[in-house]
């Protein structure tokens, strides 16, 4: 006979365990994320900007690295800002290669005209990488017979860079007004 309490107990389980096998499946993408072609540093979630199910931004200690992942396209993105103010992209293909070979590939920044770019194998075989400076980032494509990147910097906290690099260079500054987490 049915019982409106059993099935309360069993819909609760199952409820439960529901919620368990997607908290899991979060954690365990979140985790394989940070982890990914970590470079040897302590990525975290940039928290404002975590998308659970896709490619959210993250950061490391000093929060002057900001970088997103595409493990299906094993392509790491990263910006940080120069000593001279000046923005820092660069893109990693995850892929063994000789060391001083590259690829072409075709790069649009911001509004500049497509141009052909070369990414080049990393000194220790691990990966191809790109890097460029901008005075400010909008966007970026690049496009290769390896893979294809397209992304948006106005979803970026890139004004954050911008603040912690001043705060960093005025350290003394802010440390005598109290702020004790100044690297």
């Amino acid at each position: 006979m049915f019982s409106v309490t059993s099935f309360f107990k069993a819909f609760s389980v199952a409820l439960i365990l529901g919620v368990c096998a997607v908290l899991f499946t979060l954690w365990q993408h979140s985790s394989s994320q940070l982890n990914y072609a970590s470079r040897d540093m302590d990525w975290e979630w940039s928290w404002m900007y975590y998308e659970p199910f896709s490619n959210g931004i993250q950061t490391t200690r000093t929060k002057l690295l900001f970088r997103r992942v595409d493990t299906s396209s094993k392509l790491t993105t990263v910006v940080n800002i120069t000593y001279t103010n000046k923005l820092e992209i660069i893109v990693t293909y995850e892929d063994s290669c000789v060391s001083g070979s590259f690829f072409p590939a075709k790069l649009k920044l911001n509004q500049t005209p497509q141009q052909q770019i070369n990414f080049q194998c990393e000194k220790n075989g691990r990966g191809y990488l790109f890097r460029r400076t901008a005075n400010q980032l909008t966007s970026v494509q690049i496009k290769s017979d390896k893979f294809e990147l397209k992304e948006n910097f106005s979803e970026w906290p890139i004004d954050e860079l911008k603040k912690d690099q001043f705060i960093q260079q005025h350290s003394n500054f802010f440390k005598g007004k109290g702020q004790s987490n100044v690297y």
